[in-house]
């Protein structure tokens, strides 16, 4: 038991020993720093208070500004230190904000795929329970429609397209972002995902419907499109 006394004592010492010149570094700044402080601060006060001199009067300002800087000397680690610990709180405040967003993205982001999923499933259902004859009445006024549609002046053709399209995904729960998504997806559209019903998209739409054999295209997303769409996406 005593014959550890020395070997802690030595484990003191050996630290100590260590600490020592940084510690007495440390007190060696501050007490210099605070000494010339001193020694600045009276010579400012003896220069304005009691040299008669305009030019030494002047220059009481400066002597000021050095008592102050050396008098803060000794306390710059700590206020370093201080900053440090601050901008270090910002920036794990800031990430956590940031890991939540992410969250609420991710979190969004999956009931949109669930709602997506539900809405394709409900189409081809729709689809599945048809009778062969309205499948052909139906083929039948697209094949017509189209055709009226390839008359038509191409600002009057878009804005048809436009209007019957949206009708039909607002029927089905589905958005432009959403559609331009998913041919995307499946290798038909290549332009900007957004709100806007673009040449792109009809073009897209057009060349889904003609390689899936969905009668002539007409650029219009309706029943039988969006059914083959889910099949596809699903």
């Amino acid at each position: 038991m005593h014959e550890s006394y020395p070997l802690c004592l030595m484990s003191i010492t050996d630290t100590l020993s260590i600490k020592k010149p940084v510690v007495m570094r440390r007190l060696g700044i501050a007490f210099i720093s605070r000494f010339f402080a001193v020694f600045a601060l009276a010579i400012c006060l003896y220069s304005f208070f009691v040299s008669d001199e305009t030019e030494i009067k002047t220059q009481a300002i400066y002597w000021f500004c050095i008592a102050l800087v050396s008098a803060v000397v000794p306390y710059l680690e700590e206020v370093l230190a201080y900053i440090r610990s601050i901008k270090l709180g910002d920036i794990e405040i800031a990430l956590k904000e940031v890991k939540k967003e992410i969250k609420r993205v991710d979190n969004r982001v999956e009931k949109l795929d669930e709602k997506l999923l539900v809405s394709l499933g409900q189409i081809r259902q729709s689809e599945a329970d048809l009778s062969k004859e309205a499948r052909e009445n139906r083929q039948r006024i697209y094949d017509e429609s189209a055709q009226v549609l390839a008359l038509l002046p191409p600002g009057s053709k878009v804005k048809l397209q436009k209007r019957l399209t949206l009708n039909h995904l607002s029927d089905a729960g589905i958005d432009i972002r959403t559609l331009k998504e998913i041919l995307g997806t499946l290798g038909y559209y290549r332009g900007e995902i957004d709100q806007f019903f673009t040449p792109e998209l009809v073009q897209a739409v057009e060349k889904f419907q003609a390689e899936n054999m969905l009668g002539q295209p007409d650029g219009i997303v309706g029943p039988m499109t969006l059914s083959k769409i889910a099949e596809l996406h699903s």
